[in-house]
């Protein structure tokens, strides 16, 4: 699983030198995983997480888009994107729990 493609580039509302990012993943993630795994908030309802990590917000919603606050860049949100996603399905593997 990976970004697919970006829709939409924006400028952050809450600092206007970074960038708001609208993403498409490749597949749907599985939300309950990225519960489980990242330090999130959880939202059943709406199915979807949200992931901080720094002063970077990441929303990831079960019909695969993703959004991204607070980036330099566009390859920056694409990589940020990416890393979190294989770290949590990592971890995820690692568990054993799970074994």
């Amino acid at each position: 699983m990976r970004v697919e493609h970006l829709e939409k580039v924006y400028p952050c509302i809450a600092d206007p030198w970074k960038l708001r990012i609208i993403a498409h993943l490749d597949e749907g993630p599985d939300i309950p995983l990225l519960a489980k795994y990242l330090d999130c908030k959880y939202s059943e309802d709406l199915g979807m997480v949200a992931y901080r990590t720094g002063i970077r917000e990441l929303n990831f919603f079960d019909n695969g888009k993703v959004t991204i606050r607070m980036v330099d860049s566009e390859q920056e949100a694409i990589d940020l994107v990416n890393r979190t996603l294989t770290m949590a399905y990592h971890k995820s593997m690692l568990d054993d729990d799970d074994l």
